[in-house]
């Protein structure tokens, strides 16, 4: 792996030698049962009663239950209940999954219908229901008698619809920038040791302490999906993930500030006294498959209902540029879209599926009403994305983006649900990318840009340059490059997906023509430097290694050795995977910035 590049002086990468790991643990042979149970408008069903021989289950806000082995085994079916809704009985399914959908008893309204857009209460002597014409009221009417219907009917002369669509609604109109912490990651502390601090406390999660590992092959592959284990010197586990497309995983050190995940002094990784970075070459195989799965989870409560039908519009294109702009892979969509408790639902699914128009469809249809007040179900909607998207453990890239303009309330039980869910995310390999939406608030910021840490994703915040939505927040950062959200959605797909063909051994030349250094960031903004810093940044030389995700690898800062008229240099860098990288050098006042490919 030497590749020789030009900047202005030319740098030839020294790649070390790493120890040997062991290797990937093998799948167990025999599977659970998953039972995942919804109503007909694809809502998720908590508390529904799933029933197998004498014992009896209770799904949780993901709508899911799931049986061992040994509880399931020998059945032919079981029976689902739920209140208010019509009893059922489903063959077992062998493959490991069952969707059962219940229907509403009769005299039951549906949740979805005109009554949607307000709520009705009622008044505590007489028990007059009064409605309520706000957007965003919180009503749920799952279980109101017909007779109260249409009481509710003869009040209201007009029914509060949705606002209609506006005909300028398409794709390619949202606009937004990228924050990226691992791209900036000496600049991360400055934001959680100052603005942010109080925030620490609040949300009781700190992404400090971080160890990257990237693990190759033997011949210096990246190894896809890779379980990395941090753990204590008892063996303890501290923090768990799988790698990445670059062969990556992040770990961290005290993540949740609580008794749950205490901060340790010495850590381990897969057994071994755990560095900042390190490298592990395995005895296994960097043979991966062409899937890609991508869920949408968004936020349709009220406050929604300024960017919501630009989002779908978003959303949808963005599906159908994926498969094109990533080559041809197989690329698998989902949609989750949450509320809030109180509402008409918490959480509607649609999971994981090649057939693109069935995720338009579902994302089609939805709206914004409902929440009433700020916090909403995040964690709820989370656990439901993880849980019941039917994820694809052996795809190449597993991606959620999180779109919302609102965080989670911050209850204990609340937040041990959200805690249980990054860990969950980055357990599974689930790289959770928030778009933040118009109304988040500097606290929502810090725990979106934690959760993008957490699961070594990104975060993108929306900006009022295409003049849709109401102010949108305008994030911690030092520099902020806006573009289309369209193209970003797109190109983090490609960035997180983008492998070496090990088995030919090579990169074909337009993969790596596609990858592009147009917004590949700066590690920190010349203008901010003072004259003073200035100087003395111009008196040495300063590389910085940088990956397809804009992820910073590597820093070297120093005197480089002068080799005459070339001004060749050698540097000794930690082993990096093949792939495509990017070095960044700051001199003579500029940024300088060079593609490379190392094989």
């Amino acid at each position: 792996m030497k590749p020789i590049f030009t900047l202005s002086l030319a740098i030839v990468l020294m790649v070390g030698n790493a120890q040997a790991c062991v290797k990937k643990s093998a799948q167990t042979a025999s599977s659970p049962l998953t039972v995942i149970v919804m109503d007909t408008t694809q809502a998720l069903l908590n508390g529904a009663q799933v029933k197998i021989g004498k014992k009896t289950f209770t799904t949780s806000f993901d709508g899911r239950i799931v049986l061992k082995p040994e509880q399931w085994s020998g059945a032919k079916s079981i029976s689902v209940s739920c209140e208010g809704y019509n009893d059922k009985s489903v063959a077992v399914d062998a493959t490991g999954t069952v969707i059962v959908v219940l229907t509403p008893k009769e005299g039951k309204r549906p949740k979805e219908d005109i009554y949607y857009s307000y709520g009705v209460t009622r008044e505590a002597k007489s028990g007059a229901m009064i409605k309520t014409m706000a957007v965003g009221a919180s009503a749920d009417f799952a279980g109101v008698e017909e007779a109260e219907m249409a009481a509710v009917e003869d009040m209201i002369e007009k029914p509060f619809r949705p606002e209609p669509v506006p005909n300028n609604v398409s794709a390619g109109k949202l606009t937004a920038g990228e924050v990226n912490d691992f791209a900036k990651w000496t600049f991360w502390p400055t934001v959680i040791d100052s603005t942010h601090k109080s925030f620490i406390k609040d949300w009781r999660l700190s992404a400090r302490q971080r160890y990257t590992v990237q693990v190759v092959d033997n011949h210096g592959y990246p190894i896809v999906n890779y379980p990395v284990n941090l753990t204590d010197a008892k063996g303890n586990t501290l923090y768990q993930a799988v790698t990445d497309n670059t062969g990556k995983a992040e770990l961290w050190n005290g993540l949740i500030t609580d008794s749950q995940q205490p901060k340790v002094e010495r850590v381990f990784i897969n057994g071994k006294e755990a560095k900042e970075w390190q490298t592990m070459e395995v005895d296994d195989s960097c043979e991966h498959t062409d899937d890609v799965d991508v869920v949408f989870v968004f936020d349709a409560t009220g406050s929604m209902g300024d960017e919501l039908r630009y989002l779908q519009a978003e959303m949808k294109d963005v599906i159908a540029r994926a498969k094109d702009a990533t080559g041809g892979l197989n690329i698998r969509t989902g949609a989750v879209v949450y509320r809030d408790h109180g509402d008409e639902y918490i959480t509607r699914i649609s999971r994981l599926t090649s057939d693109i128009k069935t995720t338009q469809a579902f994302i089609d249809k939805q709206h914004a009403n409902g929440g009433g007040d700020f916090p909403e179900a995040v964690p709820e909607a989370l656990m439901a994305a993880l849980n019941s998207s039917g994820w694809n453990g052996e795809a190449r890239a597993r991606i959620a983006f999180l779109i919302l303009d609102a965080p989670c309330h911050q209850d204990s039980a609340t937040l041990a649900l959200l805690h249980d869910q990054i860990l969950n995310a980055a357990a599974q390999g689930v790289r959770i990318v928030p778009v933040v939406c118009s109304g988040l608030d500097k606290s929502g910021e810090f725990l979106l840009r934690t959760v993008a840490l957490a699961t070594n994703g990104t975060s993108f915040f929306l900006t009022d340059d295409s003049g849709i939505g109401h102010t949108h927040l305008k994030p911690t950062t030092d520099s902020l490059k806006v573009e289309h959200l369209n193209d970003m959605l797109v190109r983090t797909i490609v960035e997180f997906s983008y492998m070496p063909d090990c088995v030919n051994g090579k990169w074909h030349d337009d993969e790596i023509e596609n990858i592009q250094e147009a917004f590949v960031p700066n590690p920190f903004e010349a203008k901010d430097l003072t004259e003073a810093e200035r100087a003395a940044r111009d008196s040495r030389t300063t590389l910085y290694l940088i990956d397809i995700t804009g992820k910073l690898i590597y820093v070297y800062e120093g005197h480089l050795e002068d080799a005459g008229d070339s001004q060749l240099s050698r540097l000794h860098l930690p082993m990096v995977s093949t792939g495509v990288y990017f070095v960044k050098a700051f001199y003579d006042g500029e940024w300088h910035t060079k593609k490379i490919l190392v094989h």
